[in-house]
């Protein structure tokens, strides 16, 4: 008895349909490892001719195509017509038997983690200040702006920093690792659909710099300039970050936040986010307005 197709067999089906969809019928080359596996599965389905296997090229239609998604489900295997790309192996496991690691989303694809701005009380637990969650069931309209931190020791020590934001009701994040990145990036492009404020906290340096951009963020939460160019050192700025420099000198930068440009791009300073503690933080918008830019271009 042959497998269950497999994931590249299934998409290839999926898209072969699609083209069936247009043209009616199309002639398969079995040459191809893929279209092998399913002209045996077929054959072994009874659902070609024997022969099959042994031709250059096999014709398949919408009909043969109903064939196979019939006797899929009949076996309790994925069918190729489930949405395999927007189902988790729960939801996978309510339409067939076969478990399909790489397919759909995993565990961890849509959470964050997040700071609750009020800890929660459980009997039997200390206070609960953090939550581990699907972002899609935050209502994002119930907070005024976006914090998104950096390290992972700073943002479970929050506390320790002294920050003073114009948003009482801030939302606040862990950027991510291996664990959380895919989830912060799809809530970060959510959120700036929102056109609320988006605040990036983390390392004072040429990447924390580049990742507050990629990001879109409005504001950097930084000290006060005169603390700033005290405290920032060249030892606070790694070597490999220089790749990041040219661009970022380049950019036109809100006035507020040049003079931290002048020291981050062209006196190559840095200041880790751990160092902030005890300073005084507040957000500097980082990119010039619209029209800045456009003028700025325009003039050189």
């Amino acid at each position: 008895m042959h497998d269950a197709l497999g994931l590249q067999a299934l998409n290839w089906l999926l898209k072969l349909e699609q083209r069936l969809q247009r043209d009616g019928s199309a002639t398969i080359k079995a040459d191809t490892k893929i279209a092998a596996q399913v002209i045996a599965w077929c054959i072994e389905q009874q659902l070609l001719p024997a022969h099959s296997a042994r031709l250059p090229t096999v014709p398949f239609n919408r009909a043969l195509l109903e064939h196979i998604a019939e006797a899929q489900q009949a076996l309790g295997q994925a069918c190729f017509r489930q949405p395999l790309s927007s189902q988790d192996r729960l939801e996978q496991s309510l339409h067939s038997q076969q478990e399909l690691k790489g397919a759909g989303a995993s565990p961890r694809q849509h959470r964050v983690l997040i700071r609750l701005n009020t800890p929660f009380y459980a009997q039997g637990l200390p206070a609960l200040q953090f939550s581990d969650l699907d972002w899609q069931q935050i209502l994002l309209s119930a907070y005024d702006a976006l914090l998104v931190v950096e390290n992972l020791d700073c943002f479970y020590k929050l506390e320790r920093f002294t920050f003073t934001m114009p948003y009482p009701q801030p939302l606040i994040i862990y950027r991510g690792d291996t664990q959380y990145s895919s989830g912060c990036a799809a809530l970060c492009d959510a959120w700036q659909q929102t056109g609320k404020p988006y605040v990036y906290f983390g390392d004072a340096d040429l990447a924390g710099l580049s990742i507050a951009i990629s990001l879109g963020c409005s504001s950097m939460l930084l000290p006060e300039l005169s603390q700033f160019q005290h405290a920032a050192s060249p030892a606070m700025l790694d070597n490999k970050q220089l790749k990041f420099q040219p661009g970022l000198a380049a950019m036109a930068m809100h006035p507020a936040f040049t003079p931290y440009q002048q020291l981050i791009c062209q006196q190559l300073k840095g200041l880790r986010q751990q160092q902030m503690q005890a300073m005084p933080l507040t957000p500097v918008p980082l990119l010039a307005p619209p029209d800045a830019s456009a003028l700025a271009e325009q003039k050189s």
